[in-house]
């Protein structure tokens, strides 16, 4: 075999084959890592309920399940915008609810079709007195870039931003800041709100990106060995006997 690589051709790629194998590696820890933070999660939405934790552990108990019991504060229920459920538009009633211990936690009830928005639509939900909830526990999230802001005066929420609706309804300062929580839905006939089901929706493509990131690099092999090829610059030669 006769080689001699072109100097420009090898300065571009090496440092882009180098890169791109880095990518698909990086791909590969990435999917590792996301692999034992889906389990870490099922685990905690799946195990024994727990009382809501104090505000200043809240980083460790993302996706904990809890046992929630207090009194509804229906004054100052809001209604998400843009929801759905299998295929229908409607809304995610948030309401929050003044603890055992005088904390008040946000709760997102779940969703309720374009009739039921108003609370007089369905008294059924309005309960008076102590009621027991099992809910996840979900950490303050930013908003989207491209998600409009909240206006109360116009009652258009378009996200739970605890500190909108905490001043919009002058909750205080016994509100918890740093999460709210999403109640779940009970076994048997739907019931409104229609509670969420226990899902982690935690995408992990990672083995797909870095299949792509080698196959580039697979690709970048092969042009750069054809151009040699038909270049001259690279030979191949039978043995003589």
């Amino acid at each position: 075999m006769s080689f001699r690589p072109s100097l420009w051709m090898t300065v571009f790629a090496i440092p882009a084959l180098l890169a791109l194998l880095y990518l698909g590696t990086w791909q590969i820890m990435r999917m590792h890592w996301k692999e034992a933070l889906i389990e870490n999660f099922t685990s905690r939405a799946t195990a024994e309920a727990i009382a809501p934790p104090v505000t200043e552990q809240a980083d460790d108990f993302q996706y904990q399940r809890l046992m929630v019991k207090g009194v509804w504060m229906h004054h100052a229920e809001v209604q998400l915008i843009g929801r759905t459920f299998e295929g229908t538009a409607g809304y995610h009633v948030v309401t929050p609810m003044r603890l055992d211990d005088g904390r008040i936690l946000l709760i997102n009830r779940g969703w309720v079709a374009q009739d039921y928005r108003r609370p007089e639509s369905r008294p059924s939900t309005l309960d008076a007195g102590e009621v027991t909830v099992e809910a996840i526990l979900r950490l303050q999230r930013q908003k989207g870039y491209f998600v409009p802001d909240n206006n109360p005066e116009q009652e258009d929420w378009f996200t739970l931003d605890i500190g909108d609706i905490t001043r919009h309804h002058d909750l205080g300062d016994q509100v918890i800041t740093s999460y709210s929580a999403d109640a779940l839905r009970q076994p048997g006939a739907y019931v409104l709100p229609i509670g969420a089901a226990v899902e982690i929706n935690i995408p992990n493509d990672h083995w797909q990106y870095a299949l792509t990131w080698y196959g580039i690099a697979l690709g970048l092999i092969g042009v750069y060995l054809s151009w040699h090829v038909q270049a001259g610059r690279l030979r191949f030669r039978a043995k003589k006997d």
